[in-house]
């Protein structure tokens, strides 16, 4: 039996919402200049967060914080026609589910300004 059975897809669903609500509020505060992409509601969306940091490219930010124990992926995520729109050559993406935590979201916010300070001195 799966864990999310065991817990409910109601629970597993609230625990996603309440997850990226913190995480999108977090990220927009305390990155300076990260761009999130999708709405801002997270009961129109699911548990990824696509975003990109200004003059870095995604593939480089998953590497340093690959360095760090951190996981995102990097690219066009299978929707490569947006990214075109968007004129973007890729994004990188943090996920979410019912294993996150807020300390994995602080710990991504710690990543992301190591990045910053990486690539801008």
């Amino acid at each position: 039996m799966c864990s999310s059975d065991l817990l409910g897809m109601d629970r597993v669903r609230a625990h996603e919402r309440e997850l990226l609500e913190y995480a999108l509020d977090t990220l927009e505060e305390k990155v300076p200049g990260i761009t999130l992409y999708g709405p801002r509601d997270p009961h129109r969306r699911g548990g990824v967060v696509p975003f990109n940091l200004p003059d870095v490219h995604p593939h480089d930010v998953a590497q340093v914080l690959d360095a760090t124990g951190i996981c995102v992926r990097a690219g066009h995520h299978c929707t490569m026609p947006l990214h075109e729109r968007l004129d973007l050559p890729a994004t990188a993406r943090a996920s979410f589910s019912v294993y996150s935590t807020r300390d994995d979201v602080d710990a991504l916010v710690d990543g992301l300004r190591h990045v910053q300070h990486v690539f801008r001195g």
